[in-house]
């Protein structure tokens, strides 16, 4: 199999399709009363390239698999035309939100950007559950937003959220793989992509992966993957290859830096 292809992806999907009894919507978890024992949930973080996102979510459609999609609003990512087609497959769509970093830390300035650019989504699809944006090479957090009580109680009273992703699930026993820095490592290339669980796994490539999730996987899993770096188209295949390289040596300096001013 070629690593990142959207034709490896499928075998992904076939994998997980025959593992687990429930494959969830992360607005359909939030709204489960008792969480079952044996769970699959697939998200996908569209920071760029969207039209990869509509190819991802017409495949995952015609496994009969619905999965959630958190856009950004930037210009690069906000494409309504795209995002009203892949919500039409039956998909989630959600808000994949920076506004702390985008104000600098300045909390009340967020919450006007958030509560603007959710109605600006809100037209288009209805949105429901959140995903922060990690923004590696700033130094703000963006959910430090909702660390606040006060502004975590706005998520659900003002703003009709069911819940922040990161913050909001219980991680301690679900499985969390992802595709961050283009490897399956989950500390490699992540420098806030990450969750509070007990179970450690990595993949040294896509085989190991595929035989994970054939045989015996955990039985609770989140499956995050970015759409941007999956492809069949080679040009494009080739030029994600190298933007992706590029990015991981930079966390790797911003590591460096953050591990000296400790």
């Amino acid at each position: 199999m070629i690593g990142f292809a959207l034709q490896t992806y499928t075998h992904y999907l076939r994998a997980i399709k025959s593992s687990y009894q429930n494959i969830f919507r992360f607005d359909e978890y939030f709204l489960l009363e008792e969480k079952p024992e044996n769970f699959c949930l697939i998200r996908h973080d569209i920071d760029r390239n969207p039209r990869n996102a509509l190819l991802m979510a017409e495949v995952e459609n015609k496994f009969g698999i619905q999965a959630s999609y958190y856009f950004r609003t930037k210009r690069i990512s906000f494409k309504p035309d795209i995002i009203t087609k892949i919500s039409a497959l039956g998909h989630e769509i959600g808000y994949h939100y920076e506004s702390f970093s985008d104000m600098d830390g300045n909390s009340v300035a967020a919450l006007l950007d958030f509560g603007n650019n959710l109605k600006k989504i809100r037209r288009i699809a209805p949105v429901k559950t959140i995903s922060m944006h990690g923004r590696p090479l700033s130094r703000f957090d963006n959910r430090d937003l909702w660390r606040d009580s006060l502004n975590h109680s706005l998520l659900k009273d003002k703003f009709n959220i069911l819940g922040e992703i990161y913050l909001d699930i219980d991680y301690t026993d679900i499985a969390y793989i992802n595709d961050t820095g283009r490897n399956w490592y989950s500390d490699k290339s992540n420098l806030r992509d990450r969750v509070d669980s007990k179970i450690k796994i990595n993949f040294k490539n896509n085989n190991e992966l595929l035989e994970y999730l054939r045989n015996k996987p955990h039985s609770k899993l989140v499956f995050q993957i970015h759409p941007e770096r999956w492809s069949n188209n080679l040009i494009d295949w080739v030029y994600r290859f190298i933007v992706d390289n590029i990015v991981r040596c930079l966390k790797d300096v911003v590591r460096i830096l953050n591990q000296g001013q400790k």
